[in-house]
């Protein structure tokens, strides 16, 4: 396990020219600096939206400001490993790999109260404080105030101090986080000669993915529903499984969640429920998934519902692997060692380690 200060303290010989300074005065709507950064930071896999696309003008909470930050670390496939806990009694389901690999690399502390407040909206400051910590900056126990913070921001190449004064008089938003999040791409590592950056695209984890669909930056116009509730359970659960079978053979990847990139089982089952309409946002591991779903018997069993494994590689977690049922003992999901692939529930491996079947509850 490779800690936070042990990853910035890489030496890289590897420079490359890199430019991303930009300007707080316009941070919403199409064509916008913050929508320009957001593309870029999506396009290198860093910034990923949902079904409502990457809503720049709405707030960004505390979690997904975290999700963000472990990306920006390159440890998203760490994190979700679930060899990372935290104390907060109040982080369940998906974030919770991301908030422990946080808390457990000292860029979030403990709270008086026990609680995270994950829905809360975070403010500039905060995310300053965290993107600060990243580089190196400041470390987890100092006590700045709000002034401080910004000064220390501004000395470090982060923001300019125009940018100051406009995050103080706004209120933040995702289109704010993706501004600070691309300009520190372009900030050098505290006491170092290299910017994130580099050390992210020597590290691997920088990607070349194509520039975002109008859907995946302002998301997909829902219509109304016209159909009655069991048409309408009936109709998506197919939606489900015509999307989930257009992904055989993408590769395995570990924390994946994309088809470019690859998917592991949960981020397979998350991508394919976010692009059908199902789901909002993804869910983390399968202890995560299974929260959004009702356990139905194999007889009760229905095409789109998941099924759930239990001891397919040593953790603490309850469930260790997903996939989508497709009916007649059958099921397609993301392989360790075969990508996407369809299998059968009924004999073999699969049948050794089979836990459950579950309804998501969009579906029941």
């Amino acid at each position: 396990m490779i800690s936070r200060k042990t990853i910035i303290s890489l030496a890289l010989v590897f420079v490359m020219a890199f430019s991303c300074a930009v300007s707080y005065a316009d941070t919403s709507g199409s064509g916008s600096e913050s929508e320009a950064a957001a593309e870029q930071l999506y396009m290198y896999g860093l910034f990923k939206g949902s079904v409502d696309g990457f809503d720049l003008e709405g707030t960004t909470s505390k979690e997904e400001a975290g999700v963000m930050v472990v990306r920006l670390l390159g440890a998203e496939d760490d994190a979700l490993s679930g060899v990372y806990t935290h104390p907060y009694k109040d982080v369940t389901g998906w974030s919770s790999d991301y908030i422990g690999y946080l808390y457990e690399n000292e860029i979030l502390g403990d709270e008086a109260n026990g609680l995270y407040e994950p829905k809360e909206d975070i403010d500039a400051v905060s995310y300053l404080k965290m993107i600060l910590n990243v580089l190196g900056y400041i470390n987890l126990g100092e006590d700045l105030t709000n002034d401080q913070m910004y000064t220390v921001a501004v000395s470090a190449g982060l923001i300019t101090q125009s940018d100051t004064e406009m995050l103080r008089k706004e209120s933040f938003t995702r289109g704010d986080l993706a501004l600070i999040s691309y300009d520190a791409l372009n900030t050098k590592i505290c006491g170092e000669t290299y910017t994130l950056f580099e050390y992210l695209d020597r590290l691997g984890v920088i990607e070349n993915l194509a520039a975002p669909t109008d859907e995946i930056k302002y998301g997909a116009v829902k219509e109304e529903p016209v159909l009655a509730k069991e048409d309408t359970s009936a109709t998506l659960a197919a939606t489900v499984v015509a999307n989930a079978k257009q992904y055989v053979g993408v590769r395995y990847r570990s924390g994946g969640k994309s088809p470019s990139t690859g998917f592991d089982c949960s981020g397979y089952v998350g991508y394919v429920m976010i692009q059908s309409g199902a789901w909002g946002q993804f869910y983390g591991s399968c202890d995560g998934v299974i929260t959004q779903c009702t356990t139905v018997s194999k007889e009760q069993a229905q095409p789109g519902d998941l099924v759930f494994f239990k001891n397919t590689y040593n953790t603490s977690k309850t469930y260790t692997h997903v996939g989508i049922y497709l009916g007649n003992n059958q099921m397609i999901h993301a392989s360790s060692s075969k990508g996407v692939i369809i299998s059968s529930i009924a004999s073999g491996y699969w049948a050794q380690h089979y836990a459950c079947i579950a309804r998501p509850n969009v579906l029941a």
